[in-house]
């Protein structure tokens, strides 16, 4: 059987067992987070999250690596737990972040391939710089080392915060990431902004990927805009960042192994470095 049927099957069976744990919990309890708020004043809203914590945690003096998940669902954080849980031996604080008004926050513009009312991007990212992160730091033993993760829209936020803010987080990750024609006039000048200033990126970590065959990309205008990006993080940016770019022919939106690809790439393929 190939290796990503045998991990694809792992993983339904994982997150089978721990769902029916939770339907059955007076059989067995598993507990996979805590859940969690903050009264933004920047975004006026009260913004809600779910907070995993390693095994281990309560009896050791270890500090931990924070990985922040966007489009933070309950299923989206039970995937990821069960991910980290199964393959790489839980080692992360998993901070995963809800939504309320996802477009709102996820878009930094608005155009005719995707109209947003009112984009945010600015705002949700400063909530998360100095309200949400904060919050983490304080109440929990971290190491100062921070991912993102993101996809599909949340994955061009991802990107968004790689060109805007990239000392924030060392590593980030953002599967069915790019942009759409329309979206040439606002991401090249950022994204040629940003690599003015190499050494802001020294040392990051960074993961991306898509689909050859999404079906939200028919002109492959995605995959023709993450081409050009490559191009020049490899021209700008060169050995200074640890950089990976995978595309993938059998999956569409969102492909299937990336994420676990991605988490490989960051904590063994490159550990240490």
């Amino acid at each position: 059987m190939p290796v990503y049927l045998v991990k694809r099957l792992i993983i339904l069976n994982l997150i089978g067992f721990l769902t029916n744990a939770a339907i059955f919990g007076q059989q067995i309890n598993i507990k996979v987070g805590e859940r969690d708020s903050i009264q933004s004043s920047i975004l006026k809203e009260n913004r809600k999250f779910i907070i995993h914590l390693p095994r281990g945690y309560d009896t050791s003096q270890t500090k931990y690596t924070v990985l922040y998940l966007l489009d933070g669902s309950e299923a989206r954080m039970l995937f990821s737990f069960s991910m980290m849980n199964f393959y790489f031996k839980d080692p992360l604080i998993i901070v995963a972040i809800e939504n309320t008004d996802r477009d709102r926050d996820m878009m930094p513009l608005s155009v005719a391939s995707y109209p947003v009312a009112k984009p945010g991007a600015d705002d949700f990212l400063s909530f998360i710089r100095t309200e949400l992160i904060p919050k983490v730091e304080n109440n929990n033993r971290t190491n100062g080392q921070r991912i993102l993760c993101g996809q599909s829209l949340s994955a061009v936020f991802t990107l968004y915060a790689l060109l805007t803010q990239p000392q924030l987080f060392d590593s980030y990750i953002a599967n069915s990431v790019g942009w759409y024609a329309d979206m040439d006039y606002f991401f090249l000048p950022l994204v040629n902004n940003a690599f003015q200033s190499p050494d802001k990126y020294y040392g990051k970590k960074i993961f991306m990927s898509n689909s050859e065959i999404d079906s939200y990309d028919p002109k492959k205008e995605i995959l023709k805009s993450m081409d050009g990006f490559s191009k020049r993080i490899q021209d700008k940016l060169g050995s200074g960042v640890i950089y990976k770019y995978e595309t993938y022919n059998k999956y569409g939106h969102v492909p299937y192994p990336a994420f676990y690809d991605a988490m490989k790439f960051i904590l063994i393929d490159n550990k240490g470095k």
